[in-house]
């Protein structure tokens, strides 16, 4: 990796770390946080697979006990709780819009629909890949502490009430992408 892919998953892993400051909690534990948006972004922006690896960065400062995490939290027994597996979501919904989308280039247009079509449903479904991990990971974690949960209330408890907020993220993430990857190429990708 050279400085300035590095200095890039920096960058986006810094900026997944702020996202823990804006944390709206919910009954059934798991918050509302633009940390998904950050973790999309970081894929579909950098392509490859320079999102997941701010992502992956992201959780070991984390699990060192750094405050990062939702609600300004930190340590390994966070990952390994109801939400961990959240967190595992979030790096491979970047990981697969990184390599689905590939690496940027200074080509791309912002007015192409094709392209912009490409990224709707290509962050659509990073967005979804979220909740495979996700959700039966809560499950597994619930029940451990004694308070098994249905397929049916994990989804009432850590699926439904998120997606009108995923809904807005997922919209603010096409044009950002669209728009931004251009941008990166011009810093990651050496001319040739």
């Amino acid at each position: 990796m050279n400085t300035k892919k590095a200095v890039f998953t920096s960058l986006f892993a810094a900026l997944i770390c702020i996202g823990c400051v804006i944390a709206i909690p919910l009954p059934g534990g798991v918050p509302i946080t633009v940390q998904n948006l950050f973790s999309i972004l970081a894929g579909s922006i950098l392509g490859s697979f320079f999102g997941g690896a701010a992502v992956l960065l992201w959780m070991l400062i984390g699990a060192v006990g750094i405050p990062v995490f939702a609600n300004a939290h930190g340590g390994l027994a966070i990952i390994l709780g109801p939400t961990g597996g959240y967190m595992w979501g979030y790096m491979l919904g970047s990981l697969f819009l990184g390599l689905t989308l590939g690496k940027p280039k200074l080509t791309e247009n912002k007015k192409d629909v094709r392209f912009i079509i490409k990224i709707a449903l290509l962050s659509l479904v990073a967005y979804a890949i979220v909740y495979l991990p996700g959700i039966p990971w809560f499950m597994h974690v619930m029940a451990g502490k004694g308070k098994p949960q249905t397929f049916q209330s994990a989804l009432k408890l850590t699926f439904i009430p998120f997606i009108p907020g995923d809904l807005i993220k997922w919209i603010i993430t096409i044009p950002l992408t669209a728009a931004l990857r251009p941008v990166a190429a011009r810093y990651l990708e050496p001319e040739e």
